[in-house]
């Protein structure tokens, strides 16, 4: 299956102008290691930022992994990168949560962050956890804490936002006790980790040197700056793209002058619209989708692995315009070929987290990479056999072989978990439930009973005591 949004000559445009922007504009940096590398490995200076010379560019591109894995902490849940699986994750960073009882808006805490954890972790087509921003508990060492309750909760693969080079030290821990060697580690992986440099091309001392410890320590990086349209990048989708994919670049570029091959992907969130009208920032249609899309298509005639945010939409409570936001917003670069359709379970532009529409995004992610799969087309799939039987015969399809075969085989009927097919009766005497209702009697039910595989005792100890060494050695930094 093949989708694009502009045609070859001017995703052609595209590149060049992206490359312009590395050639001729560059990046500014706060980051004495950061701007030193750079030069030392043939950037030069001009006007106080770093510019990108061709063949440095060309060099480190040439090395880029197109294809890799990163494996959760027990081995059996393996995320495929560059093969454009859609794998659906979880929305990172949300500082409230809509309440599963009361379905008030409230503060995130870390009870939310524990629960979210473990329901992405039961839900089929969840395939990648992700922290969302609990704020009751002291946030210097928030990332070392973070890491530390999505491994004791999930044993997917997660997504990790790293903020600056000072906590590092300390998440590294929590993942060595984790994985248990550093060899373990870097085979595993356990996640990707990913900073975010500001737009419009800024690499701050926090995020370009968290960026060189992921290099240095062997692990999966992802770049993830966002954004604004309007206000951070040009209003147009092309303009923003375009200096968005030149931000990630940079990143790329990076990781590959430090370690050639190194495992890398880009999270663009372009799309994300500055409403003029009330200053609020958008994560929603038709731009998120069409912003992520054409980012993506960019992405892959680089020759990266890619993902960018999904499942999002501006609806304030997971209803039906969640749902048709968040499809839209997912399928179109997913059709494209993405890697990670990110920020499953928000709503209100990705500030709000929502239990319900992390199970409703489970079915929408079921649908996507059901839809992407693409179709079997053969003698056996087309049934010219079956047909004229069944037309020269006296039978029907029902009582055919081949419909009990295909039926049973999973492989061409799509089976929902919590959509509603039944007929209306049955659908009225069973309550006359709406979709809502049913995501949020599916998450109370699985919150209940899914039990995640504890991590041993002398691990979890040694978690708590690198928590507390953190909080420790970053409260009066």
């Amino acid at each position: 299956m093949k989708f694009e949004l502009v045609s070859e000559a001017e995703l052609n445009k595209m590149r060049e102008a992206t490359l312009q922007i590395l050639n001729n504009i560059g990046i500014a940096t706060t980051s004495d290691k950061f701007r030193s590398f750079l030069l030392d490995n043939g950037c030069k200076e001009k006007n106080g930022r770093i510019v990108f010379p061709q063949p440095v560019i060309d060099k480190a591109l040439k090395t880029v992994p197109q294809e890799w894995t990163v494996t959760g902490r027990g081995g059996e849940h393996v995320v495929e990168m560059g093969k454009n699986k859609a794998n659906a994750q979880v929305c990172i960073g949300m500082p409230s949560m809509m309440d599963l009882d009361t379905g008030e808006r409230r503060d995130a805490t870390l009870k939310d962050l524990e629960d979210f954890t473990r329901l992405a972790d039961a839900l089929d087509h969840i395939n990648i956890a992700a922290p969302i921003f609990p704020k009751d508990v002291p946030q210097e060492s928030l990332v070392t804490l973070e890491t530390a309750t999505l491994l004791r909760n999930s044993t997917k693969p997660f997504r990790l936002c790293l903020e600056s080079h000072d906590e590092w030290p300390y998440v590294h821990e929590v993942l060595l006790a984790v994985a248990g060697s550093e060899k373990e580690l870097k085979e595993k992986g356990l996640g990707y980790y990913e900073v975010s440099p500001l737009s419009p091309l800024d690499y701050g001392k926090g995020p370009a040197e968290a960026l060189m410890d992921v290099v240095e320590a062997g692990l999966p990086l992802g770049m993830d700056p966002a954004p604004l349209m309007g206000a951070t990048s040009p209003i147009t989708i092309a303009g923003t793209v375009v200096q968005h994919m030149a931000e990630l670049l940079v990143g790329v570029i990076t990781s590959q002058l430090m370690d050639p091959g190194h495992h890398v992907i880009v999270s663009p969130r372009s799309g994300g619209l500055m409403e003029m009208q009330s200053g609020v920032a958008l994560w929603a249609i038709p731009e998120m989708g069409l912003g992520g899309g054409l980012n993506i298509q960019l992405a892959k005639s680089f020759g990266l692995p890619a993902g960018c945010g999904c499942y999002t939409g501006a609806s304030k409570v997971a209803d039906a315009q969640s749902g048709y936001e968040h499809l839209y917003n997912a399928l179109v670069p997913a059709l494209i070929g993405i890697d990670v359709c990110g920020s499953a379970g928000s709503v209100d532009n990705a500030l709000i987290g929502s239990y319900e529409m992390l199970v409703i995004d489970d079915e929408l992610s079921s649908i996507v990479q059901w839809t992407i799969k693409g179709l079997n087309i053969n003698d056996d799939t087309i049934a010219l056999d079956v047909i004229e039987k069944v037309v020269n015969g006296d039978g029907n399809f029902l009582g055919e072989k081949h419909t009990r075969k295909h039926m049973r085989s999973g492989q061409e009927i799509w089976r929902p978990v919590i959509c509603q097919r039944a007929p209306y009766e049955t659908w009225e005497t069973n309550g006359q439930m709406r979709l809502e209702e049913v995501a949020k009697n599916k998450a109370k039910e699985i919150l209940a009973t899914h039990q995640v595989e504890p991590l041993s005792k002398e691990v979890d100890a040694e978690l708590n005591k690198i928590i507390d060494k953190a909080q420790k050695a970053l409260e009066n930094k």
